[in-house]
């Protein structure tokens, strides 16, 4: 069986509509009581003139038979003991009762003067209000009449009142409608939302309001957007390692398989295919081990301060890059490359010591690679002087250089400059990417450009983390 559904829209609407209700009812019952007070009021003020016009006419000799009569108000008067000396409706019944005990006889007997509201005794259904007063501490004068809380202000006779909280009534429910419309207006957009991520749509085209709901509403595109984003990236992540894999494993894969199918091979031919297996070996250890860096790199500038893999230590810069240079000093003086820096011993850096030395690694190793034999690095590292917690630096060669228009794109992954070149080489092209992202996690950046005079030069900052 299909569940029911309102639309939220609706929703909205009953809910102020039930609050109008609510907020009726509270105001009716407010205006009942606001009415039933006026008229005790007006009516107790009115008890209280009448009273004291009796008393006046009494002392004016006036016998109590001959008093003016109020056709609203009737009167008792009763002795100082709480008998009745005359009751203006002239029932025998009151001139039995003693009245000293009721709450306006008693209250006027110590006060002065008292009130009291209660139930008639003839009819169950009306309310009297009693009135009385002492006189000359010799007999009191009671007052009362049928307590009515229609007549003050005349609630039903005064339709000017009831089309007032009509036409309030309507403009109510027109603002209700006009707000339940505005605050289910985002539900559209975030509807438009999921079908277009449901669809594989352009999210682009949705509009979002100006307030909350709308913030929210972009920042969730963004998100996907972003997702989006980093699968494709992913994809072609996984397809470039796919494709770099592929090379050295098919090269041992043809070495191996001439060995096992010629039996009758040369000793010395097997070991030059064996150590050319070898050093695709290597090679695939090498990319193995970049794209594993990058990957922790990745999650570690992402969870920025908690990093899971990278110790963060006291380093020393100079000591760090003449490890570096002490590790691949074979291959500059293979390829004749001679290098410089200026850098003082005490610059020390809250860091990590295995990313700071594949740094440094990767940029000579880049320029070992692509700069061509007998050019020269010079390497300078200064702390900026208005932060002590920055280190800039400056690595500039003679090499080669690289084309204008590929500098924003040799920090990329797996992208060549010269891809036949470094492939030869041996290059992942995963160097300058491992070197981008170890300055991230320093919390710095770094740029590529063109030397004046050839050659390329990298700029880069890092913080003491």
């Amino acid at each position: 069986m299909t569940k029911f559904k309102i639309k939220y829209r609706y929703r909205l609407l009953l809910y102020f509509l039930l609050l109008l209700v609510f907020a009726a009812l509270a105001f009716t019952v407010w205006i009942s009581k606001q009415n039933r007070s006026y008229s005790i009021s007006s009516l107790q003020k009115e008890l209280s003139n009448y009273n004291i016009d009796i008393y006046k006419q009494l002392s004016n000799g006036t016998s109590p038979e001959d008093i003016t009569k109020n056709n609203r108000i009737d009167f008792t008067i009763l002795d100082s003991l709480g008998y009745v000396i005359y009751d203006s409706r002239e029932r025998e019944e009151s001139y039995q009762d003693n009245q000293i005990k009721n709450t306006e006889i008693l209250q006027a007997k110590i006060q002065g003067e008292g009130n009291a509201l209660r139930t008639s005794f003839t009819n169950n259904e009306e309310e009297l209000l009693f009135h009385a007063k002492l006189y000359d501490k010799k007999f009191f004068i009671k007052t009362y009449s049928i307590l009515s809380t229609q007549e003050p202000l005349q609630l039903e006779k005064n339709n000017k009142y009831f089309l007032l909280i009509a036409l309030l009534l309507i403009a109510l429910i027109l603002a209700s409608l006009i707000i339940s419309k505005k605050l289910s207006k985002p539900l559209k957009s975030y509807l438009q939302l999921t079908h277009a991520i449901k669809n594989n749509n352009d999210l682009s085209d949705i509009e979002f309001g100006n307030d909350d709901y709308g913030s929210v509403g972009k920042e969730i595109a963004n998100i996907f957007k972003q997702l989006e984003v980093a699968k494709k990236y992913k994809q072609q992540i996984s397809h470039n390692i796919a494709h770099e894999l592929k090379t050295p494993v098919t090269a041992i894969k043809a070495y191996l398989e001439t060995i096992i199918n010629t039996p009758d091979i040369e000793e010395e031919k097997k070991k030059e295919f064996l150590e050319k297996v070898y050093s695709q070996t290597l090679r695939l250890s090498h990319l193995i081990n970049e794209v594993s860096t990058l990957n922790k790199l990745d999650e570690a500038n992402i969870l920025k301060n908690e990093q899971p893999f990278y110790k963060v230590e006291r380093v020393n810069i100079l000591s760090c890059i003449k490890d570096v240079i002490q590790a691949i000093e074979i291959k500059l003086k293979t390829n004749n490359i001679t290098l410089d820096y200026t850098i003082d011993e005490d610059i020390d850096i809250n860091g990590c010591y295995s990313l700071l030395y594949s740094l440094f690694k990767n940029l000579i190793d880049n320029t070992i690679e692509h700069g061509g034999k007998g050019c020269k690095i010079f390497i300078c590292a200064n702390r900026n002087e208005n932060n002590g917690s920055c280190i800039e630096f400056i690595y500039k060669d003679t090499g080669k250089g690289v084309p204008k228009e590929t500098l924003n794109m040799i920090f990329e992954r797996f992208y060549r400059v010269d891809e036949g070149r470094s492939r030869k080489t041996g290059g992942s092209g995963l160097g300058l990417a491992i070197v981008k992202n170890a300055v991230a996690f320093h919390k710095g950046e770094i740029r590529a450009i063109n030397g004046n005079e050839g050659g390329i030069i990298f700029e880069f900052f890092i913080y003491s983390l």
